[in-house]
């Protein structure tokens, strides 16, 4: 991170779902809606089945490195319905924003796309989102197309 903070990063179990509903009721109601377009306080057992399948793409969780047992942040990459596009979602803990984490995570997640057969991740971000649409700007993405308050985002692989 910016700091110099070491965090880990690694895929999700299913023992981290206490720890990811902990990280969602951390964050406040803006960056979950952020997030999900919605102030969600936490996964429904549905939303968890969905991220934690591996079949249908990728959940990551980081920990500081300290503290493996703290998630402080989840990011998804997920198989959508067109071949080798996947959809990227981050979700960081407030007091951990502005540091450099999103946009680790972002450009990793690029990695792990990429590794999975993606050509292209897309994101569907709300616009007044300006921190997640700075990340995807690192990674060079097009230009978005407005969909609404929603910005749908490409960024080729």
């Amino acid at each position: 991170m910016t700091d110099g903070t070491a965090t880990r990063t690694r895929e999700v179990t299913p023992a981290d779902l206490e720890p990811i509903q902990a990280l969602h009721r951390r964050c406040s109601p803006g960056s979950r809606a952020l997030r999900y377009h919605a102030g969600k306080a936490q996964l429904s057992p549905a939303g968890w089945r969905l991220l934690s399948d591996g079949e249908r793409g990728t959940t990551l969780v980081t920990t500081p490195a300290q503290r493996m047992d703290h998630i402080i942040a989840m990011t998804n990459v997920m198989r959508t319905d067109r071949q080798g596009v996947g959809e990227l979602a981050v979700l960081v803990e407030d007091a951990w924003q502005s540091k450099g984490l999103g946009t680790a995570l972002a450009a990793h997640a690029a990695e792990v796309a990429r590794r999975e057969g993606h050509h292209t991740l897309t994101a569907a971000v709300a616009a007044q989102n300006v921190p997640m649409l700075h990340v995807l700007a690192s990674l060079d993405a097009s230009p978005p197309r407005v969909a609404g308050l929603v910005l749908d985002i490409h960024v080729p692989l």
